[in-house]
C-alpha cells in the first residue's frame, strides 16, 4: 500500500545522513536511498530486488557495469513512466545522471554536500514500481 505522506519523514530522518558506499550508520549512496525512501512509501525495496550488494565505489561500479549502468539497473526492477507522472516516492534520475526521489514539484537526492533538492524540471527520467 503507497504511503505517499511517510515520504516527509523520511527525509527528516535522512536530513544528517552522509553519502558513502559502505554500510556504516547513517551512510547512504544515492542508490541505496532512494531505494529505502521508496520502500518506505511502497513496500517495495529496488536494491532488494537488484539482488546486488557492494560496499565500495568501486563495487558499485562493477554491479553498475554487469546491468548496463544506472538507468538499465534501475529499469531491470522497476517500471519505466514519464517523468510529468511520476508520484511522491517514485525514483527519478537527473539530467546529470544523480537518482533521486520525486517529492511533489520538487526531488530530493543524497550526494557528498548531504541531502538536497532540487526542482521537478531537473528529471529526466523516473521509475514506479507495482
Amino acid at each position: 500500500m503507497r504511503r505517499p505522506e511517510a515520504l516527509a519523514d523520511f527525509l527528516d530522518d535522512r536530513a544528517d545522513w552522509t553519502f558513502g558506499y559502505g554500510r556504516g550508520p547513517k551512510v547512504h549512496d544515492c542508490a541505496r536511498f532512494v531505494s529505502a525512501g521508496h520502500a518506505f512509501v511502497t513496500g517495495y525495496d529496488p536494491v532488494k530486488a537488484l539482488g546486488a550488494t557492494w560496499s565500495s565505489e568501486l563495487g558499485a561500479a562493477r554491479v553498475l557495469r554487469r546491468r548496463g549502468g544506472l538507468a538499465k539497473a534501475v529499469g531491470s526492477v522497476m517500471t519505466a513512466i514519464a517523468a510529468t507522472m511520476a508520484q511522491r516516492g517514485d525514483i527519478g534520475m537527473t539530467q546529470d545522471g544523480a537518482l533521486v526521489l520525486i517529492e511533489g514539484e520538487t526531488i530530493a537526492g543524497l550526494d557528498e554536500r548531504g541531502l538536497y533538492r532540487l526542482p521537478r524540471s531537473a528529471l529526466c527520467d523516473a521509475w514506479t514500481s507495482g
